[in-house]
């Protein structure tokens, strides 16, 4: 017989397996070129942040910093590495601490029910679950996708948020309360209003489970999770003060504008489901409907290891499926079902508020209140798979489902979840082989009828321009950008006067950014968009100071007007960008301001 010692060790080592298992399961499904979407929005704020002269005088790199925990740690990067190989060291850190976190969580949830809360032995099964379970969790997010949230990507704040919340929950799942609770508030730090929803959901499962099912005398409870809600109050207040300070200096009707612009026109494919795409629709009903056949399963089976086993079987309920549970178990999928529960409140606040009062609506709205589901339903998911899968949840001796035995059902659940999972790797390994442009560049960038050759023509151009701008003009000078793209400030570190992307954090800053998009750019009834003639360039150079001009001669009917031309010197040197100087005259007549 293998001593405890003995057991420790053999676990630690799958442990650790399971671990570099996970992290290449989350580099193949992220490693796409370096920037991702949201990475030259991040970085270039955080190269900003510790060296100011970075961009001086752009609204959204000098407007508030709300993730300035990221800015504060991994910005610092930016100043031993050049910003590309800064982002690669970020995205291998945070993928590192998904990957640890990820894995301490699962073996917390599939720990043996005799083993110690320290311990990460698994029951009986595969030993690497971690790994087999987070493709499954991906595939949920990827094509289940409904408002537009992710957690395995590019290096931002959030994906260490979420390295943090995932660490407290495998804490809490080891009956660690304080460090979880810590965890979380360290998570919180990072991205302080996935950390709201985060503690929100908590908080409410803690009270269900533990007070109301368990009946946990109430001062016990609050002896049990005290300090920790010190602590995770404290990274919560942190992250926050930042965002609580913008809202204080910010007037009434500032924060109104700013939010509508947030939720109905900049972030409303995030927080407003009645502006959700088609797509994204359709992958929220393929993941409903994958979530009821699983649940529809899962409901009609028992736990092997549940206290509640000898219960009648006319209690089986959806209920049951959580409260029969193992404890580390069932905390998980009541964490989901609260997270599901606000995801629909706030879809009934956006269907019955939005075109009553769409100012009170978008100030409730502009709080994500759909990320967190975006996690946690998937999560839910491939747990309830996984323990059919092993066995854990499995239907009583004897029972058939649709004339299927339990032994059958194990080997259906277990097959469409190795299919899902290696149809998810499969699809983004070839994804980020036949990647032309890194999806940081080409969103906003390419049109979708261009051949792969003319958005590579296209995008060498744009490299050269933004190449020689960095190196050839002064770092002071507002300029005025192309409305394709967001890579401007990442690649040529300079000013712009604004950029669909980098909408600021603070309303002030959202109110003049949304100013500046409507007067810099201009559409036709068929949202095409229309060029910048000589008269337009004129009154925007008087109107902000503006000192360069980027023109993008993509637009169709763009000319260029006859002032000071500094690139290209030969036309066929860059046949899509033009770099201006403005007159004089007119840039000294206003002074920009951030």
């Amino acid at each position: 017989m293998e001593s405890g010692r003995d057991v420790r060790v053999r676990s630690s080592g799958w442990f650790w397996i399971d671990f570099l298992a996970t992290f290449v399961v989350f580099w193949l499904y992220a490693g796409n070129q370096i920037p991702d979407v949201n990475e030259p929005h991040y970085w270039s704020k955080a190269a900003h942040f510790w060296n100011p002269s970075i961009g001086k005088g752009d609204l959204f790199l000098e407007s508030g910093d709300a993730h300035w925990a990221f800015f504060a740690t991994f910005g610092w990067l930016t100043t031993v590495l050049p910003i590309q190989s800064a982002i690669g060291a970020g995205r291998f850190f945070t993928w590192l601490a998904l990957a640890g976190s990820w894995t301490y969580l699962l073996h917390g949830v599939f720990r043996r029910a005799s083993a110690g809360s320290h311990s990460n032995a698994v029951s009986a099964g595969p030993k690497i679950l971690a790994a087999l379970a987070a493709p499954v969790w991906l595939a949920g997010m990827h094509w289940g996708n409904w408002a537009g949230e992710w957690v395995v990507g590019g290096c931002e704040s959030k994906g260490i948020a979420y390295a943090f919340f995932f660490f407290g929950l495998g804490a809490m799942c080891r009956s660690r309360w304080t460090l979880g609770w810590g965890m979380i508030g360290l998570g919180s730090l990072f991205h302080v209003v996935t950390g709201l929803w985060v503690i929100a959901t908590v908080g409410l499962a803690s009270i269900w489970l533990q007070l109301l099912a368990d009946n946990i005398p109430f001062q016990k409870w609050i002896r049990v999770h005290v300090l920790g809600w010190v602590l995770g109050a404290s990274g919560f207040i942190a992250g926050a003060i930042p965002a609580i300070q913008m809202d204080l200096q910010t007037g009434s009707d500032a924060k109104s504008q700013a939010a509508v612009a947030q939720v109905y026109t900049r972030l409303g494919h995030h927080l407003s489901p009645t502006r959700f795409s088609e797509s994204r629709w359709r992958g929220f009903a393929a993941l409903l409907a994958v979530s009821s056949a699983v649940l529809l399963l899962a409901h009609r089976c028992r736990w092997s290891a549940s206290k509640l086993s000898d219960a009648p079987k006319a209690a089986s309920s959806f209920r049951r499926l959580i409260y029969d549970a193992p404890e580390r178990t069932r905390w998980l999928l009541a964490i989901a079902a609260i997270a599901f529960l606000v995801a629909m409140m706030g879809l009934a606040i956006d269907l019955l508020l939005s075109p009553w009062s769409p100012k009170l609506a978008a100030s409730i709205l502009r709080y994500y209140w759909f990320r967190w589901n975006e996690v946690t339903w998937p999560l839910a998911i491939a747990i309830l798979a996984l323990a059919i899968a092993t066995r854990q949840l499995s239907l009583p001796r004897g029972e058939r489902l649709l004339g299927l035995s339990g032994e059958a059902l194990v080997r259906i659940v277990s097959l469409s979840a190795l299919a899902f999972s290696l149809g998810l790797i499969n699809e983004r390994v070839r994804s980020h082989a036949a990647e032309v442009i890194p999806a940081g560049d080409k969103q906003s960038f390419s049109l979708k009828e261009d051949s792969h050759e003319v958005q590579r023509e296209q995008f060498a151009h744009w490299l050269a321009v933004c190449e020689w701008i960095r190196t050839h003009t002064p770092r002071e000078g507002l300029w005025l950008t192309p409305r394709r793209q967001q890579t401007f400030k990442w690649r040529a570190q300079r000013p712009e006067l604004a950029s669909w992307k980098d909408m600021p954090q603070n309303a002030s800053a959202v109110v003049l950014w949304n100013e500046r998009i409507q007067a810099a750019y201009r559409y036709d009834e068929l949202k095409r968009l229309l060029p910048n003639d000589e008269t337009k360039l004129k009154e925007l150079i008087a109107s902000y100071g503006i000192r360069y001009i980027l023109l993008d001669l993509r637009v169709e009917g763009q000319t260029i007007p006859a002032w000071k031309q500094l690139y290209p010197l030969a036309p066929e040197q860059n046949p899509y960008f033009v770099v201006l100087e403005a007159p004089t005259d007119l840039a000294s007549s206003k002074t920009p301001s951030p």
